[in-house]
């Protein structure tokens, strides 16, 4: 498992790229591993029957007892996964520091103050790219308008662009009511793409105002609505170049 990892730097390396967590790399890894200990679990069932097999026919070893006693074979399968697993600890942790080799290993959520929660999105996108992406969220938001049943409803989606002290930003606006639809959660959802001090890169601030619901509620759902629009992310990462012109191509509403 450790000369998977090293043979699979510049793989670890795109994964981290396109946005995996050092968590997810390790659950790769994992993973393979698992599939190893199941193949090998069979497979070593098999040899075990005929080798046994082989020992009744011929009599090589009289004194021999041989137990085919179904909690055997599955005592025996255990013991082989969990020494896999185990030992791929090392190997799993080994990659998640190549895909992020920092202290932090996961993306912390910051506390809400009250109704209003800014998060900073763990996403940096060029300042080409900035404009298509913003009209590629608001399309994606546009999309919930109308659903009924979904992870979330939307409402009013506006998109601007504004001037900064670095260049020009782009925001996507839009009121949304988050499933569970029946404890009640809404709020205003807004996605800020800002121009840094370094020329041609943007980060993307999303904030988010409680409209109603209860607050323990409200930040429940809110981690499931994160995983959601984080997909979104990455996807706009694997579109074709055609594709992403598209958006780049349409108007936005300046203010």
């Amino acid at each position: 498992m450790l000369g998977s990892v090293y043979e699979r730097v510049r793989e670890i390396g795109i994964f981290s790229a396109i946005g995996l967590a050092p968590n997810h790399v390790a659950m790769l890894f994992f993973a393979e591993s698992l599939v190893y200990a199941v193949l090998g679990s069979v497979a070593g069932y098999f040899v075990a029957q005929l080798v046994a097999k082989v020992i009744v026919i011929t009599g090589w070893f009289p004194q021999l007892y041989l137990n085919f006693s179904s909690m055997s074979a599955v005592f025996s399968t255990v013991v082989v996964v969990a020494v896999v697993l185990l030992s791929t600890i090392y190997p799993a942790r080994k990659a998640s520091e190549v895909a992020t080799p920092a202290e932090e290993r996961t993306w912390k959520l910051p506390e809400p103050e009250g109704d209003l929660w800014r998060i900073p999105l763990p996403f940096s996108v060029t300042s080409v790219q900035a404009r298509g992406l913003s009209g590629f969220i608001a399309e994606w938001f546009r999309a919930y308008e109308e659903h009924s049943v979904g992870e979330f409803i939307t409402q009013e989606v506006r998109t601007a662009a504004y001037e900064t002290e670095h260049g020009v930003a782009y925001r996507i606006e839009c009121d949304a009511w988050i499933a569970p639809f029946d404890l009640g959660v809404s709020q205003h959802v807004r996605i800020d793409l800002l121009p840094t001090e370094y020329v041609g890169v943007y980060d993307i601030q999303l904030e988010l105002t409680r409209l109603s619901g209860d607050i323990a509620n409200w930040k429940r759902v809110n981690r499931r609505f994160l995983n959601i629009l984080r997909k979104q992310f990455l996807i706009w990462r694997t579109l074709p170049q055609e594709q992403r012109e598209r958006y780049l191509q349409e108007e936005l509403v300046g203010v």
